[in-house]
C-alpha cells in the first residue's frame, strides 16, 4: 500500500502545524467505506533507548476478523514527541509497515486521534489522506474537549 507523497518530513513544528491546517480541510467525514472485506489495524512503540520504535499493521478479514496478513518494521524516530504533532512523529514508521503488506485494506483503525484533534487532523486523518481510505482513530486518551460519561450499554455513546 503505496502513500501519496503530500508534503516533505523534514519539517519544524511550526512548519507541521501550518502542514496539518493546510490538510485537515481535506479529510473526508462522510462514511465512504463502502465494501468492506479487509480491515487494517496500526499501531507504533514508544521509541528505545536508542531511538528506534517500531510500527505493526494487522490485517483482517471481515466480518469473520481472522488474521491475514501482519507486518512490523523497525526505524528510528526522527520527529521530537510534540503533543498535537504525533502523526509526523508515527506516520513514516507506519507507511513503511503497511508498504510491506501484499494485501490492501478497505478500512484502517489506527490507534491515534482522527478529527478529535485540537486542529482536526490527528494521525488517523493523515494516514487517510496520505493513503486515499477510510480511517478511523481509537486513541486511548483525550487530547481535548470534555464528554459525558458513556452509558454500559452495548453500543452506546455521549
Amino acid at each position: 500500500m503505496k502513500a501519496r507523497h503530500l508534503h516533505d518530513w523534514q519539517l519544524n513544528p511550526s512548519e507541521a502545524k501550518e502542514t496539518q491546517a493546510l490538510l485537515a480541510s481535506q479529510v473526508i467525514r462522510e462514511d465512504k467505506s463502502g465494501n468492506v472485506r479487509l480491515i487494517a489495524g496500526v499501531d507504533i512503540s514508544s521509541p528505545n533507548s536508542d531511538g528506534y520504535a517500531r510500527a505493526a499493521v494487522v490485517i483482517l478479514s471481515y466480518p469473520a476478523l481472522e488474521m491475514m496478513e501482519t507486518k512490523v518494521v523497525e526505524q528510528r524516530v526522527t520527529f521530537p514527541y510534540v503533543p498535537g504533532l504525533l502523526s509526523f512523529r508515527e506516520s513514516p514508521l507506519v507507511i513503511a509497515a503497511c508498504e510491506e503488506l501484499d494485501a490492501e485494506p478497505d478500512l484502517i483503525l489506527v490507534d491515534g486521534q482522527g478529527i478529535a484533534h485540537p486542529r482536526r487532523f490527528g494521525l488517523a486523518s493523515h494516514l487517510g489522506l496520505l493513503w486515499d481510505k477510510p480511517t478511523i482513530g481509537c486513541a486511548k486518551s483525550r487530547l481535548c474537549g470534555q464528554h459525558d460519561i458513556v452509558p454500559p450499554q452495548t453500543g452506546a455513546y455521549t
